[in-house]
């Protein structure tokens, strides 16, 4: 009987950390669509930071030696190349 209850809570844990997980993406996404602030470096809020983490959305802290160029919005020209 214990092993059964150990199971139910596990699954239980399990469910609860997928709704929280979920609850923190939701909220997050909120505020980068509020701001409009997906394509910046930093993001709104502590929520938006661990929506981002969560969703694989990778922004680097630190500087990358771009930092003497004028760039409008803090965002980088992509472009694109083929490859013959």
């Amino acid at each position: 009987m214990a092993v059964l209850s150990l199971i139910v809570f596990a699954g239980a844990a399990g469910f609860a950390f997928v709704v929280m997980i979920t609850i923190i993406v939701i909220i997050g996404i909120h505020q980068e669509e509020r701001y409009m602030t997906l394509e910046h470096r930093s993001a709104p809020g502590a929520m938006a930071q661990l929506a981002r983490i969560i969703l694989g959305r990778y922004v680097r802290k630190e500087q990358d030696g771009m930092t003497g160029r004028d760039e409008p919005n803090g965002s980088r020209e992509h472009s694109t190349s083929s490859r013959s």
